[in-house]
């Protein structure tokens, strides 16, 4: 006699199931995706400001000179200044902050000046996303740089 041969195969029921249960499971991801991206984006202006404003103070020691970052609150833009010999700010750099982000809040006049010993005055920078979500830099008088975590 001949082996027995089971069928393995799924039934249309099993397959309209599994495809729902995929269909749901992927509306939910892709309604999840716009605040995965303004987080994405908010993360990436944080680093960009926290690298400039690192790279003002490596160029206010190697300088010998002031360097300043101006911030425009409420925008999505902000500058870089160097002071020459006669203590005149001139503008040497212009960014823009990734989209959707903006700079909710920069205390310290909204400017953060580093010494030519890498020192600045204590500053906090808060910036936001589309959805509200907003997260800081802080700047202490020894130009140390910190990103606060998420709250």
């Amino acid at each position: 006699m001949a082996p027995h041969r089971a069928n393995h195969a799924f039934s249309l029921v099993e397959l309209l199931v599994a495809i729902g249960v995929a269909a749901v499971l992927l509306s939910s991801a892709v309604l999840a995706l716009p605040r995965v991206d303004a987080a994405m984006q908010l993360d990436t202006g944080l680093r960009q400001v926290a690298s400039d404003l690192q790279s003002a103070r490596t160029t206010a020691i190697a300088s010998a000179h002031r360097v300043r970052i101006v911030f425009t609150v409420g925008s999505d833009r902000y500058r870089r200044e160097r002071a020459d010999d006669g203590g005149q700010y001139h503008r040497d750099l212009d960014r823009f902050l990734p989209r959707g982000i903006r700079i909710l809040t920069a205390n310290a006049g909204a400017i953060v000046v580093f010494s030519a010993r890498g020192d600045a005055q204590n500053a906090t920078i808060t910036l936001a996303d589309a959805h509200g979500t907003s997260r800081a830099i802080v700047i202490n008088q020894r130009g140390r740089i910190t990103i606060l975590a998420a709250s």
